[in-house]
């Protein structure tokens, strides 16, 4: 199946660069006809202007002329789409080729920093699960993405989300047409863009001030008109317009400040709108047989007229200060009626706007799960179920490391084992076997295939503890940052009896071992006694006790070296019971301090 969607990509790369040498042939030749017609017109101009020559020849000059930029125009805007395309495919290919799996997105911004898991299991920041599922159009896109991998779910929205993803995985056209929306890759704008537009509340001007600015409006050009069709009553007429074009620009004038900050808000929103209105008409295009899916094209019903409106005062203000568009917007009060426009505009359709951005945003994060979905196909869809917490993988590995190098491993929590204590030492995998666990539940949730021959899994609320840090600025040690994040784990354990996955790395290190000992098996019987289900690590053989007491129906494993005679040469396998292997004087000698 890899092999098939690495021959789709070639071959549909190939198309687009053979498109584009096509049309860029035609647009350069083209391009010389535009320019031989350019000539033409200004000669027949310059000869009819000097009486050698007749304005029907430059009429007729003209209008193949206009033509032709059309259909030229036409011709680079199909030359930019084959080029758009030729990308969007050879970065597809180097994903799934292993050369650059990694979108360039982090979702840094998307994730508070105290979220429980998400620093912790690297879904956010640099080489994150993020980072590689994000092949979303849009800011707003992956915002929803995130929100499908860091808020808790059910098991009925995790089911729904999944035959979404099932039904979309296939769907190479239209995930083709939601990448090449726009005018170019690079409209983009931050995530919140569209919110803060539509929270603001202005303080609206009388309501006699609009009719008032559209009568002086109308009143100077009729005046202007009834001079110009009077000939020689032009000048009559002149002073009752300036006069009338001085009241409307007072009225603009008084208006402008409140006006600046509205307009240069709503500038920012002219081509996200465009893809918004293009992309929810794909959708409520599309034949889909899934209930979320179908769910989502209600959603976006209702939207086409209302957005065309939204976009044409969003032109206005997009064009309005362009030396080609300034003069008209002068004279017509372009920015001010736009504003008046947008007010109205948002007053009507505020909460329809905020369901069709969460209607396609969503649409987003799932086509973006297809894609992954897409291009591993060796993985799995898990299967979740409605009971007490469990988690139950066979050959599960990291989805950000590579399938072929990864070693696998099997993990059952839940019935039996309630938690695992894996010992081991230094750089044999176990806070990567922690992520592991953690990261293939938040992607199975969120509705996408794991790695793994298979997969059960509750719908879990997942805390983790693998990486937390000092803060010098708020005064916090590594420790009590700690105490913290374990305070928070038991507090979601607590909240959500039954239903919680903990994963601790090296709980409560900072201390000595006999306290870490009572501390630890307090915090363990704290989760184990409202139903969660984990993982702790640790080089503390003293903790091993813990997984020994019946009662706490926990189970030892370790990870570490097969070969006695090289205890760094790691095989990255969990095996049961405790780890008895040391590596001291490996690591003294990686160090070059022994001989």
């Amino acid at each position: 199946m890899a092999e098939e969607i690495v021959a789709e990509y070639e071959r549909r790369r190939s198309g687009a660069n053979v498109e584009f040498a096509k049309q860029k042939s035609r647009g350069d030749m083209f391009g010389i006809f535009v320019a031989a017609l350019v000539v033409m017109a200004v000669r027949q101009a310059y000869l009819a202007i000097w009486g050698h020559g007749s304005g029907l020849n430059v009429l007729l000059v003209l209008v193949p002329l206009v033509a032709l930029t059309v259909y030229w125009r036409l011709i680079r805007a199909r030359e930019r789409k084959a080029v758009r395309l030729s990308s969007l495919y050879a970065t597809a290919l180097d994903r799934v080729n292993g050369v650059a799996t990694q979108t360039g997105h982090t979702g840094e911004s998307l994730a508070a920093e105290d979220h429980i898991y998400a620093w912790d299991l690297d879904v956010v920041g640099r080489d994150s699960l993020l980072g590689m599922l994000a092949t979303t159009r849009t800011a707003i896109g992956q915002k929803a993405l995130a929100e499908l991998l860091l808020e808790p779910t059910t098991v009925a929205a995790a089911r729904k989300r999944q035959a979404a993803v099932k039904e979309l995985t296939p769907a190479l056209d239209l995930r083709e047409r939601v990448a090449l929306l726009g005018a170019s890759k690079f409209e983009e704008i931050p995530a919140e863009t569209y919110e803060r537009w539509l929270e603001v509340e202005t303080e609206a001007p009388a309501v006699w001030i609009r009719p008032l600015l559209i009568a002086v409006n109308v009143g100077w050009i009729v005046l202007l008109a009834v001079g110009w069709a009077r000939y020689g009553a032009l000048t009559a007429y002149l002073r009752p317009t300036e006069s009338l074009l001085l009241a409307q620009a007072m009225i603009c004038l008084w208006l402008r400040p409140r006006a600046r900050q509205e307009l240069a808000a709503a500038k920012k929103l002219f081509g996200q709108t465009t893809i918004l209105r293009s992309g929810l008409r794909i959708v409520q295009e599309a034949k889909f047989e899934s209930e979320r899916l179908l769910e989502l094209q209600r959603e976006c019903a209702g939207q086409d007229e209302v957005l065309r409106l939204l976009e044409r005062w969003l032109m206005v203000v997009e064009h309005r200060e362009k030396e080609w568009f300034s003069v008209l917007t002068v004279l017509f009060c372009g920015g001010t009626q736009a504003l008046f426009g947008l007010r109205r505009w948002k007053k009507l359709y505020a909460e329809p706007m905020r369901r069709w951005l969460a209607a396609w945003s969503e649409m987003e994060a799932l086509l973006a799960l297809a894609t992954y979905a897409a291009e591993h196909a060796e993985n799995v869809y898990a299967e979740i179920v409605d009971t007490a917490a469990v988690f139950e993988a066979v050959a599960m590995v990291h989805p950000l490391l590579p399938r072929g190098k990864a070693v696998a491993n099997d993990v059952a929590l839940g019935g039996e084992a309630q938690f695992l204590l894996i010992s081991g030492s230094n750089m044999a995998g176990k806070s990567t076997l922690l992520r592991t666990i953690g990261v293939n539940a938040v992607l199975a949730l969120a509705g996408a295939p794991v790695p793994a021959k298979r997969l059960r899994l509750s719908a879990l609320r997942i805390g983790a503890s693998l990486a937390v840090r000092d803060s010098l600025a708020e005064g916090k040690s590594k420790f009590l940052a700690e105490v913290e994040r374990l305070r928070a784990v038991l507090t979601m354990a607590r909240e959500n009896p039954a239903q919680c996955l903990f994963l601790i790395d090296e709980i409560l290190s900072g201390t000595n071992s006999a306290d870490r000992r009572a501390a630890a098996g307090a915090v363990l019987r704290g989760l184990l006694e409202v139903g969660a289900i984990g993982a702790l690590s640790t080089h503390d053989l003293a903790l091993a006790e813990l997984a020994e007491i019946a009662e706490l129906s926990g189970r030892n494993v370790h990870m570490a070296s097969p070969n006695d005679d090289d205890p760094l040469e790691f095989d990255y396998l969990l095996k049961p019971g405790v780890n008895r292997t040391t590596n001291a004087l490996a690591i003294v000698r990686l160090l070059g301090l022994m001989g």
